[in-house]
């Protein structure tokens, strides 16, 4: 039997035309997300986590299992239900721990629209497209990542098309189609001056006009930006009724399927390859000025985004990169250093990755040996003479970050990273404070509901401090108030006491937290891991100098240096006299609340293991 898929729109299985029932609607979420990752292995963890979310029942893996067999059954090639074809069209394997659905071109229409994209037909390409990706299924973290990243391929696609219908003279056939965009992605700005050729090829040259002051005054309000020099000359252009866009000579009628106008295939886009803009995303529009400014500045262009776990280093890196996409022409880039272990990930592993992400582009891969031999010249190539944006995820040393930064050119880089790297000369720095008691609330009400927080709102301010402030904290208590939908906020706020149950209460079941705070500890020297925990006596997560040398049992000087190494790796902060940050005249410190309820919980285990007649 012959089985194609569509994801272009919403999910559709198909039988030699005719459609079929894709079963429940579990068995649609694994159909989904294994099609928006064809033919490449998805972890069962992950898979667990698209139909559960973050309670999923103890027979995950066994439910998991019923839903494979159930979709190789809808595909006809279920292992021991027959003879299987001599080459099944689609087939679903289990692959290390994951499951990889294999599919050919033919039988997706996601793959089908990149080869026809690849190979110049634009227009045949577009014709795939049946509403936004997926739809029905964008309330699903790993399927809504994949499918904003096939909604974005299908505007650069549609603005290739748009330039080649221009070129050809036929602007004013294509002004609805490109308004419609238009007002989708407003601050787009290759769209936006497609849209005004497309104005003025059709005589309405005024109204392109007006397309450019509503373009700049979104983006002075947005961004705090101007419009790019690119489109400030394009508008001088068109005030001065000169340049390219004046209406072109009219060119012999193109066929359905689309060229360049060399004839050659269109150009395939930059990489535009970050993890998805943060939904939730919550303050620090300060934080985003500033670093709009530095990344997209004359000089300087390296950012170090620094503080706790937890502050939202990568989220507002990330969040800051996707509203960059037209100041960096030749892509953005996203890499993890560590793997999922925590573990430094080698060099050579990082730059292939790049390398991978930036040469199907079509922007100058290295030819030669030169390119498999040595990855640090090859992505020093790449590099040199374009102006690309290079997200750094979770980095702990300078030597990790060296090696990755452009020695020529105009790219740009973000770091991510819990210490300072004070050894990155040149470096703009930025660490990030805890939330604001306002902003915590109204991350918490995007997530449990505006109307819950708004009935309780003292409550609420009474749970996200006790949560720390933290993105991560805020986050977890959010996660957890949103399955607790029968609890009242001021009963769960009383749960939130003592530093063991702040930890219970937030992981749940579920250790990754502990590992975290555990790996962001065990890093430490062993001095440093050690006044950690030794921290963890302290009464109130915020003390003084004397306090900490009394629990470190060292004189003043030598506690003030331990502290500053833990500032330095920031797992404490400077408070003032009422542990808010900033300057006071009594200097105190102050430790996330996570890592202090971390701290607490293992001083805790160790009294337990130390024998009564020695305490």
């Amino acid at each position: 039997m012959a089985v194609g898929f569509g994801i272009l729109g919403p999910l559709r299985v198909l039988e030699n035309g005719r459609e079929l029932d894709p079963g429940s609607r579990k068995q649609q979420i694994l159909l989904a997300a294994l099609l928006s990752h064809a033919n490449t292995r998805l972890s069962a963890e992950a898979l667990v986590e698209a139909l559960w979310d973050d309670a999923p029942p103890r027979t995950a893996r066994k439910n998991l299992q019923v839903y494979v067999c159930g979709l190789r059954r809808l595909v006809g090639a279920e292992p021991g239900g027959g003879p299987e074809p001599a080459a099944p069209v689609v087939r679903i394997s289990h692959q290390a721990g994951g499951y990889v659905l294999h599919t050919p071109e033919d039988g997706l229409d996601a793959l089908r629209f990149e080869r026809r994209a690849r190979s110049g037909a634009l227009a045949g390409a577009l014709a795939l497209w049946r509403g936004p990706a997926l739809d029905g299924f964008r309330d699903v973290p790993l399927i809504d990542a994949a499918a904003r990243r096939l909604d974005r391929r299908h505007l650069a696609v549609f603005e290739d098309w748009l330039d080649a219908e221009l070129a050809a003279g036929r602007g004013a056939v294509t002004i609805e189609r490109v308004t419609e965009a238009a007002q989708r992605d407003p601050l787009r700005e290759r769209l936006r001056m497609l849209q005004m050729t497309a104005l003025c090829q059709a005589g309405r040259r005024s109204e392109a006009l007006a397309v450019y002051d509503e373009l700049r005054q979104s983006l002075a309000q947005e961004l705090g930006l101007p419009p790019s020099p690119a489109l400030a000359r394009f508008y001088r252009e068109l005030l001065c009724d000169a340049g390219p866009v004046l209406p072109r000579p009219a060119a012999p009628a193109a066929p359905a399927v689309l060229a360049a106008p060399s004839g050659d295939p269109a150009p395939a886009p930059p990489p535009q390859l970050l993890p998805t803009d943060p939904p939730a995303f919550t303050g620090h529009a300060a934080a985003v000025r500033r670093l709009t400014e530095v990344l997209t500045g004359g000089t300087g262009r390296l950012a170090v985004l620094t503080g706790p776990l937890g502050a939202g280093k990568t989220a507002l890196a990330v969040h800051t990169a996707h509203r960059l996409g037209e100041r960096f022409p030749d892509g953005r880039l996203f890499v993890r250093l560590r793997g999922d272990d925590g573990r430094l990930r080698p060099l050579e592993d990082v730059l292939r990755q790049l390398l991978a992400a930036a040469a199907p582009a079509g922007r100058g891969e290295p030819p030669g040996p030169a390119h498999r031999s040595d990855p640090r010249w090859a992505w020093q190539l790449w590099l040199t003479g374009r102006r690309a944006l290079v997200v750094v995820d979770d980095a702990r040393r300078e030597s990790e970050v060296r090696p990755l930064l452009p020695e020529a050119g105009e790219s740009a880089v973000v770091v991510t990273a819990r210490p300072r790297l004070i050894g990155l000369e040149g470096a703009h720095r930025f660490s990030l404070p805890p939330f604001a008691v306002d902003e915590a609330v109204e991350f918490l009400g995007r997530t449990i509901g505006a109307e819950r927080v708004e009935a309780d709102r003292e409550s609420a301010a009474r749970i996200v401090r006790a949560a720390g402030l933290l993105p991560l904290g805020v986050r977890l208590v959010a996660d957890r108030l949103a399955f607790l939908r029968h609890v009242p906020l001021s009963e769960y706020g009383a749960r939130l006491t003592g530093g063991r149950a702040l930890l219970d209460e937030l992981c749940g079941g579920d250790p990754l937290v502990r590992v975290r705070l555990a790996g962001s500890v065990g890093e430490l020297p062993e001095a440093g891991h050690r006044a950690v925990l030794r921290l963890g006596l302290l009464a109130h997560p915020v003390f003084t100098l004397e306090q900490a040398a009394t629990v470190l049992d060292c004189d003043p000087g030598a506690a003030a240096r331990t502290l500053e190494d833990l500032l330095e790796a920031s797992l404490l902060t400077v408070a003032g006299p009422d542990g808010a940050e900033g300057p006071g005249a009594a200097v105190r410190f102050a430790m996330p609340a996570l890592l202090y309820a971390y701290a607490r919980e293992r001083a805790a285990k160790a009294a337990e293991r130390v024998p009564v007649r020695q305490r």
